[in-house]
Order: C-alpha cells, then structure tokens, then sequence
C-alpha cells in the first residue's frame, strides 16, 4: 500500500512539473563581471531575488543574472463543462469553478494543467 501512495504521489509531482508553464531569460554573461541584477520587463531586480507578477508568474533571479519565470496556477480540466465554468481570480492567482445553476458553490474538478 505504501508502494501505491508513493508512486501516486511521484507521478502527481511529475505531472505539475512537466506541465508547469514557465520561461527563462538567456542572457549571456561575459566571464568575470558580475551582473548588478536581473531586468524583467524593464525593472532590475537584485540577484537571488523573488517576485510574483501581476499575470501570476512566480519568478527568481539567479547569480548569473538570468531569471526564471513559471505559472502560479493551473487550468481546471475534466469537468463538467454543461454544469460548470471557470472565473479567474487575480487576486489569489487561482481558477475557480462554478456552477452555472448556483454561483454559491463550488464544482467538482478532476485535473488541473499549468
């Protein structure tokens, strides 16, 4: 039984790691200088730092000065789509699902990607 929950719980891990949606800077760094920072969307932010952006992108600043940015959030799949639809909430960065019959309450989701 152990054996089944842990390969469930490796093949969930896999899964939101091979679909996380994410993009990375690719600038070149000239051996022996170090870069002051790294510049997404026109702003410098310091090296080693952390950010969220206002579309909900988790993003980090390396030592090299090359940044990673990846989704904070998935996209709801599998659900019933004649009983449900889905509202994005910016502030909290995630997909809500709600029933078209009674907004008050929530749907049923059997997957996620992103």
């Amino acid at each position: 039984m152990t054996f089944l929950v842990t390969l469930a719980f490796g093949a969930g891990i896999l899964v939101v790691a091979c679909n996380a949606a994410c993009y990375r800077s690719g600038i070149a760094v000239t051996f022996g200088e170090e870069p002051e920072g790294c510049y997404h969307r026109r702003k410098l932010y310091p090296l080693y730092s952390q950010w969220r952006t206002k579309t909900c992108y988790d993003c980090r600043c390396f030592g090299d000065g090359n940044y990673e940015c990846c989704q904070v959030h998935g996209t709801p799949v599998n659900y019933d789509k004649e009983r449900c639809h889905f509202e994005f909430d910016k502030e909290k960065c995630v997909y809500n699902l709600i029933p078209n019959e009674d907004p008050t309450k929530q749907c049923q989701s059997y997957g996620m990607v992103g």
